[in-house]
């Protein structure tokens, strides 16, 4: 046998002691748990995948809304992007400021405003924006990556929240069970020394 295999079999020796055991009725009770608290952590995972599909199917309802009321527009800068910055240690950091720029709308008229110009941009330069049906710059749209970003993000957090549930439940027991065991095999030593013929 496997050192690996040995390893899991006696790890479920420990979980699940046998008849022949010498483990105690408390025992069994914290294995059974330990197993109860894993098969609830799997069928979590349903739950968890029915959040994040729900979640999935309202962020996709959003960017498709967002897309048809958005449009991608390019912005020509009429003045020169912020300069570098400096760190506390001394690398250059880029930034974001904004800064003037003209763009068209998508009715075709010129639209002059302010966008978010990185470090290293001048004058003249273009950069993507998104614009409303109006010419307003907006936000970019959902994409696809953010929409499944945010359903594994909710189905995660589903499934972490039950495993960590468990896991307190668990924690719990087990500290009140050795207690009780600390207890129990206290009174027996002590039962076991009043017994014992004393010189």
């Amino acid at each position: 046998m496997s050192s690996s295999a040995s390893r899991l079999m006696r790890w479920w020796r420990l979980l699940v002691p046998g008849r022949r055991s010498v483990a105690r009725t408390s025992d069994r009770i914290q294995a059974a748990l330990i197993a109860c608290a894993v098969v609830l952590a799997l069928a979590a995972v349903p739950f968890a995948v029915t959040a994040g599909s729900t979640v999935y199917a309202g962020q996709q309802r959003i960017s498709v809304a967002q897309l048809a009321a958005r449009h991608p527009a390019t912005a020509t800068l009429l003045a020169d992007g912020p300069p570098f910055s400096s760190d506390h240690s001394g690398g250059v950091v880029a930034r974001t400021a904004p800064t003037d720029a003209t763009w068209w709308a998508p009715d075709g008229s010129s639209r002059v405003g302010r966008v978010e110009a990185g470090s290293g941009t001048h004058r003249g330069d273009t950069i993507s924006i998104w614009v409303d049906r109006s010419g307003a710059v907006v936000a970019p749209p959902l994409s696809r990556t953010t929409v499944l970003a945010d359903s594994f993000g909710a189905a995660l957090v589903v499934w972490l929240g039950v495993c960590g549930a468990l896991a307190l439940v668990c924690t719990l027991a087990v500290l009140t069970m050795n207690r009780y065991r600390y207890r129990r095999w206290q009174r027996e030593w002590f039962a076991e020394q009043s017994k014992r013929p004393h010189p």
